[in-house]
Parts: C-alpha cells; structure tokens; sequence
C-alpha cells in the first residue's frame, strides 16, 4: 500500500487546484489605469504556445480620471468616467465585460511584512495584518479595503504583501465600470503584474543573484528586490509635490532609489544587484539609464512587455509596450 506521503505528493503533482476550479479564471481583458493614460488589452489565450494580442490601445485619461497620490482625493464622478471608458472600450473593439482593473502603486500603501510564523487561521493573520500596518496608514484602516498575499519565508517564517487602499476609490471606479456594463473581477497595483509578467526573466536571472525591478511610472516609481526567488524589498515614492503636481523625477529618483540601495545593503544583507530590470513608461530609458547609476548594477534591461505574447496586428511600438505592460500583465493571469 502507498504511504500517505506517496499520495500526498501524487496529489500535489497532479495540480489539485486547477482540476477541482480553486484557481481564480483571469478575464483576457485588463485596464490599467495611470494619471496620464488608461491603457486597455486584450489577449485571446491558446492551450498551447503563448497567448496572442488581439487588440490594445493608450488614451488619455483625462482630468480627475485619476489621484495623484494617496491623499487626493479629487475623482470625476462615475458618470463622467464612465464615458470615457465607454469610448476606450469602443476604440479598441471590446464589448465591456470580465475585466481586470490596475490601479497605480501610490494609490495604496504597500507593505512587505516578516512574521515568525504563520498564525493558525485567516481570522488571526487578518489581526496580525492590521495590527502591524495600522500606525503606517495615512487614513482609518476602517475604511481601507485590505489585500495581501502569502509569499515564501526563510525557516518557519512568512513574508506578506499587504495592499490597503480606500475602499471609496475602489467603490468608483466599480460603479464607472458597472454602468458600461463591465463587470471587474481582478482589482490589482501596477507593479505586482509587471513582476508577473516578467517573472521567467526575474527567475532565470535570480540564478546569478539578487535582481531588481524599478517600475517608472508618471507620477511615482516602485522598486522591488528578488533575491533566490523571493520578494525581499519593496518600496514605492511619489513624486508628486504638495500641491499634488508631479514634480520632475531626476534628482528625486537617483536620491531615493541610493537611499534604497544603502537599506538593502545594511538591513537585508545585500552585496549587490547582479541585473536590473525597467519598465519606464513615460521617460525615455536613454535618458532614465544616466539617473540608475546608484545601483551600480551589472546589467540593465528596459523589459520587452510583449515577449510573452504574439500580437495579431504586428509589432508593438515599444513606447506602447511600456504603456501596456501593467495591463498584459494581468491579462496573462497566474501561472
């Protein structure tokens, strides 16, 4: 007779998962919303080989479409945007439906925490979750809609990444997408679907060492640490001014991505990142490189978004690609 382990791992091999449907279905279509643009894909999927770009499109996302920062709270009204992702959807040829919604880093407070060991219940991490991440909200916790996901630890322990976001922006932009007749499913943060986008690079360059992934955005940029296979670091800097207008990026970004690189080397034991990896979506990466110095990393690649799919309509512009990015990679879903 088969021992218990023999069957367990018989179970585990066999994807228990995706043959009893626990895993989620990701719409093909996303829409990543930015303060300068929103951004709409849609991707048909094939049983074997890599799934094809059927049809994109980059708009404006015009004035009040979306905060600048975590604190505006200035927002069109649903009826308004509405319309206008009435006409992105019309342009690209999509009938609203399943669809997936990015939203910008900044719009959420980001953390990354280590604890001990997993606590026995979902009601209890919840606790320990808003527990730690309380004093660090810059609104009531209350009112925040909370995500998190599990990720690998060292020993016994867990890493979490916690996304808390105002439930009320969440709640417009439902009833926006609602009125056209889509229905969202996946409500996700820019830079978690361009690590899952490029996470065969992030995976094949982990074998040299540590790598990074520096998401450049209009308004903020996020940076992340992979080290083994695992999210060490994650940081995310606006760099709006008070007054809520982006102020430019230069001397902000090289100041706080060197602020970043002396934490990963004091606190997380660094020694160096090996590659770089840059989404860029407005900054030309010719012109972004001079500002990565800091970093000193080895190598430095701006990604290739559309690697990872075919594209029925041709080549994809790379200043479009870098725009789209966020959105494939969410359309794409979950290994």
């Amino acid at each position: 007779m088969a021992s218990l382990k023999d069957m367990l791992d018989q179970l585990r091999s066999s994807d228990l998962e995706r043959r009893l449907g626990l895993r989620p279905a990701y719409p093909n279509v996303a829409l990543e919303l930015d303060r300068n643009s929103m951004a709409l894909v849609n991707l048909k999927a094939k049983r074997r080989g890599r799934p094809v770009l059927e049809s994109y499109r980059v708009q404006e996302s015009g004035e009040g479409g979306v905060p600048a920062t975590i604190f505006d709270q200035n927002l069109v009204e649903p009826a308004e945007l509405a319309q206008r992702l009435q006409r992105l959807f019309e342009s690209v040829g999509v009938r609203p439906g399943k669809v997936s919604l990015v939203l910008p880093d900044n719009l959420a407070k980001l953390s990354l925490l280590q604890l001990p060991e997993r606590p026995p219940s979902r009601k209890q991490l919840d606790e320990v979750i808003r527990f730690q991440t309380r004093r660090a909200v810059p609104f009531r916790i209350s009112d925040a809609t909370m995500s998190y996901q599990l990720l690998p630890g060292e020993g016994k322990g867990v890493q979490v990444l916690v996304a808390l976001i105002r439930r009320a922006l969440i709640e417009r932009y439902e009833q926006a997408l609602e009125a056209i007749g889509a229905r969202p499913g996946l409500i996700d943060l820019c830079t978690p679907n361009l690590l899952n986008l490029c996470r065969d690079r992030i995976d094949a360059a982990s074998s040299d060492g540590d790598v990074a992934f520096l998401n450049c955005a209009s308004t903020y940029f996020s940076l992340a640490i992979v080290r083994g296979g695992r999210l060490v670091f994650l940081r995310c800097k606006t760099y709006a001014m008070g007054n809520g207008q982006p102020a430019p990026a230069g001397g902000l970004l090289g100041r706080e991505l060197g602020y970043s690189l002396s934490y990963y080397e004091e606190k997380l034991g660094g020694t160096g990142i090996r590659t770089l990896l840059v989404r860029s979506a407005e900054t030309p990466f010719e012109e972004l490189s001079g500002q990565l110095t800091g970093l000193d990393a080895e190598r430095v690649e701006l990604i290739d978004p559309v690697a990872t799919v075919e594209s029925e309509g041709g080549s994809v512009e790379p200043s479009v690609a870098q725009s789209i990015a966020p959105a494939l990679g969410a359309a794409i879903g979950r290994a």
